[in-house]
């Protein structure tokens, strides 16, 4: 199924990483994964994935930034649907893609249910309780359009990988319940909303953490998505999942991450690519590509040479996938 993306195996990045935010680490980032191979570059998530798509809507006056905290009105969030969101890492991200070259741009935008979840209509001390994840409706009806309109900000050219993160899914959708009430098709329709703007590009969705049985059979009914992206490294239990039939039945690929981003040790080669055929093995050929790490790299912050490390780790993946594409004939 990922033939029609790729003609191999490809490597790639969930997106943040353990420096600063300025423009100038933010370039530095960009040409350092060029400069690696990385086949799907990602933009550099230097800032906090959560604040980078939420001060559109402080700025607008619809959320406000209160001792660490976001928080709004009901009456106001559900106008949240009607800002055209500026991120200065798109406009960014575009300069630098065409100045180095890169063919394939992976895109990480924040999703509805996780910027809900940071963003308190009550007392932040009671928790997500507290959160617009209690207002389902405001979710669905006005957050995914939110959403939505950051995507089409940024699918400006071709060659774009749009990715929905979506973290909070992995408690919010539990063997058996997902809190809130939160229907299956509830949580669809969010995703349709967000991605319809995107038709024609790869689309996909990563959820870190242990995932449900559940969770991932509603992904794969989603229509707008072509991948999901789950870690396997960090939580080997992910693999016990019957993915072949739930990717087969939804005309879905895995995305597998297969290096930690949790940990300072830098995986070697062989057992990055060691994972990765079990991946494969368990999976099938033909539904899995886009390898990259379990999650995100901003974690590694206040590690010592957390960059460097963070470089390590996305080197030995590129060179473990070419690796893979000489083992299996690709490419």
């Amino acid at each position: 199924m990922w033939e029609r993306f790729f003609e191999k195996f490809v490597s790639s990045h969930v997106g943040s990483l353990p420096l600063s935010y300025s423009q100038e680490n933010f370039e530095k980032c960009f040409r350092d994964l060029v400069d690696l191979g990385l086949d799907v570059v990602p933009l550099p998530q230097l800032r906090d994935f959560v604040s980078m798509y939420v001060e559109p809507l402080v700025e607008k006056g619809l959320v406000e930034r209160s001792k660490g905290f976001y928080k709004a009105s009901e009456e106001d969030l559900a106008e949240a649907d009607h800002v055209t969101p500026v991120i200065p890492e798109l406009e960014l991200v575009y300069e630098l893609s065409s100045k180095y070259g890169v063919q394939w741009l992976r895109v990480p935008i924040t999703g509805t249910f996780t910027l809900a979840s940071k963003i308190y209509l009550g007392d932040p001390s009671r928790g997500i309780r507290a959160s617009a994840l209690s207002s389902k409706e405001l979710v669905v009806e006005s957050l995914s359009k939110y959403v939505g309109n950051i995507v089409r900000a940024a699918i400006e050219a071709e060659g774009r990988v749009i990715v929905i993160d979506e973290p909070i899914l992995s408690s919010l959708v539990g063997r058996r319940v997902t809190l809130f009430g939160y229907s299956d098709d509830e949580i669809i329709e969010a995703y349709e909303s967000e991605l319809k703007r995107a038709r024609g590009l790869l689309r996909g969705t990563h959820v870190c953490g242990r995932v449900s049985e559940k969770l991932v059979s509603m992904l794969c009914e989603v229509d707008r998505l072509e991948f999901l992206s789950h870690e396997f490294h960090d939580t080997p239990s992910n693999i016990e999942l019957p993915w072949r039939r739930l990717l087969e039945e939804g005309d879905k690929f895995l995305s597998p991450g297969v290096f930690s981003s949790r940990s300072a040790e830098v995986e070697s080669i062989g057992e990055i690519a060691s994972l990765a055929r079990k991946v494969l093995k368990v999976v099938g050929l033909e539904r899995v590509n886009v390898f990259a790490g379990d999650c995100g790299l901003g974690g590694l912050r206040g590690v010592e040479r957390a960059y460097e490390v963070s470089m390590s780790k996305l080197g030995n993946l590129v060179r473990a996938v070419e690796l893979l594409n000489k083992e299996y004939g690709l490419p």
